[in-house]
């Protein structure tokens, strides 16, 4: 794979990463229930892509992105159901329309991102690292929610059987966790530092013993164990695939 291509990969990835993780509030996500909140995010969508890209003649790409965006997050709601299955057929048919614009429209025409000819050198992989950043948090907090949903019933159940209160712990204690953990398995993977990652399993481990030894908390552990292996796994794929863009650059 070119240089060139890797490099819009990145720049549109990036735009896409943006518009659907960072630039999306809750307000909007209610509105896009409707056909005019849909088209706000698709167009946020299609500016994003036009603005990283930067080449400021090409208004191809930005209609092309936000048609698609449309077109498949309508279909998404018509589904009306939020299933771990159907956000990654989601997600990998943006990625998809990304690729095919890549390969058959911004490639054979010799565009390319003009942010990296005005910004110093390096800046190909400052983009690089920041939409890592957001696959490793924000992303990588609602794939692993997704994965873990319906453990989160079972335990629910599982307390109302019993008449039981589940014990509560800090507010978005549980994500800042999972951000913290993501980030630093890719410090220790950047650096090569792979022990650290078992040195992070093993903390886990000690932290949590009280759910683990205690028979009546198995679902609690099952959960938690799922859980943690699902963001370790989550984040090493990522890093490693940042580290292998990282080298191709």
């Amino acid at each position: 794979m070119s240089s060139t291509a890797i490099q819009l990969g990145i720049v549109l990835l990036l735009a896409h990463l943006v518009s659907d993780f960072l630039l999306q509030p809750h307000a909007l996500l209610k509105h896009k229930k409707r056909v005019c909140g849909l088209a706000i995010h698709s167009l946020i969508n299609g500016a994003a892509a036009y603005l990283l890209l930067a080449n400021w003649s090409e208004w191809l790409v930005p209609v092309l992105i936000a048609a698609s965006h449309f077109l498949i997050d309508f279909a998404k709601q018509r589904l009306r159901r939020h299933t771990q299955v159907i956000f990654a057929l989601d997600q990998l048919l943006h990625l998809t329309v990304i690729a095919l614009v890549i390969g058959y429209s911004l490639l054979p025409r010799g565009i390319t991102p003009g942010w990296f000819s005005i910004l110093p050198l390096g800046a190909d992989k400052v983009f690089a690292y920041a939409a890592a950043v957001i696959l490793l948090i924000p992303a990588g907090g609602i794939v692993v929610g997704l994965l873990v949903q319906p453990f989160q019933q079972q335990i629910k159940d599982h307390y109302l059987k019993k008449q039981k209160e589940p014990v509560e712990g800090l507010e978005n204690g549980g994500k800042v966790i999972g951000w913290l953990e993501r980030a630093l398995i890719a410090v220790f993977i950047l650096a090569n530092q792979y022990a650290g990652i078992g040195f992070l399993i093993a903390a886990k481990s000690i932290f949590r013993f009280g759910e683990f030894k205690e028979s009546e908390n198995r679902k609690e552990a099952e959960y938690i164990i799922i859980g943690t292996f699902a963001s370790f796994l989550y984040a090493i794929l990522v890093s490693l695939s940042l580290k292998w863009v990282l080298g191709k650059l």
